[in-house]
């Protein structure tokens, strides 16, 4: 029947996204100890985060969303010390880390989803942000909206999201070494239009500028080292297994292609949330 049917896809929906979390949230925790060593890109993109705030700006509360290993959290307590801030992660071995950073400043440090306490939260805060870490979310929209109720009046959310060409040479290569061309997980990602959009929905002014950072690695176990270091190598099912032979095309392919460099495409957005009369 359709509605059995109905019920039945919803169901599996809701398992493939609950699975898809735990083997997401599974990599980063095993990637807390090697995280800070290769996460280089998001230390860039955390560094100029701040730089986006407008001066002069103050924020009593701050929650902040993803924190990993707390380098943009012991950032963030050092940029507002009077400020309480609250930041949490899903993956424990993460939280724990970002423990050691922030145990000298006034931080809360929570293991918790962050899209599941969005949607719970019911405090206020001057400053939401995030770096890297919600183009990872099932329901993007969702936790845009849940961000904009919890901003007080005069808020700012800020926040870095990788978009949907990260790492499209990695795509590019696998596609020439499978008969049928694999989705990496970043193809999943929200791209400007989108990110956009979801913004306008919910803020009352909204800023998004992109930048393009490229690493090079040495070889191609180089650069599998550093996806799985830092814990970025998502949830990807149907990916074949990565036989010795087709390790071998891929290495010709980035030799072929000139070097091992990758692209990682990442959107900064800094928007404010409504006035008193849109929120009535």
């Amino acid at each position: 029947m359709p509605g059995t049917w109905c019920c039945l896809t919803a169901t599996g929906n809701c398992r493939m996204a609950e699975e898809r979390k735990r083997e997401i949230c599974r990599r980063f925790a095993k990637a807390a100890a090697t995280y800070d060593e290769y996460a280089l890109v998001q230390k860039e993109s955390a560094a100029r985060l701040l730089t986006n705030l407008p001066e002069p700006f103050s924020a009593a509360q701050i929650l902040e969303i993803g924190c990993g290993t707390g380098n943009y959290t012991a950032q963030l307590a050092a940029r507002f010390p009077q400020a309480r801030l609250t930041a949490l992660d899903f993956a424990e071995a993460m939280v724990k880390q970002a423990g050691k950073k922030c145990r000298n400043h006034n931080v809360s440090l929570l293991c918790a989803d962050g899209e599941q306490y969005l949607a719970e939260n019911r405090q206020q805060f001057e400053l939401i942000t995030s770096n890297a870490t919600m183009q990872w979310f099932d329901d993007p929209d969702l936790a845009f909206a849940h961000v904009a109720r919890g901003l007080a009046p005069g808020g700012i959310f800020l926040a870095s999201l990788f978009g949907p060409l990260t790492l499209h040479e990695l795509a590019a290569a696998l596609a020439e070494v499978f008969a049928e061309s694999p989705r990496l997980p970043a193809a999943q990602f929200p791209d400007r239009e989108k990110i956009l959009q979801m913004a306008h929905a919910c803020f009352h002014r909204v800023e998004i500028t992109e930048t393009v950072y490229r690493r090079t690695y040495l070889s191609l176990h180089d650069l599998f080292r550093h996806i799985r270091g830092t814990g970025t190598g998502g949830y990807h099912p149907s990916l074949p297994r990565l036989t010795r032979g087709r390790l071998q095309r891929l290495e010709e392919w980035f030799r072929g292609h000139g070097d091992f460099s990758l692209s990682y495409q990442v959107f900064f957005v800094i928007a404010s949330s409504p006035g008193e009369e849109q929120k009535g």
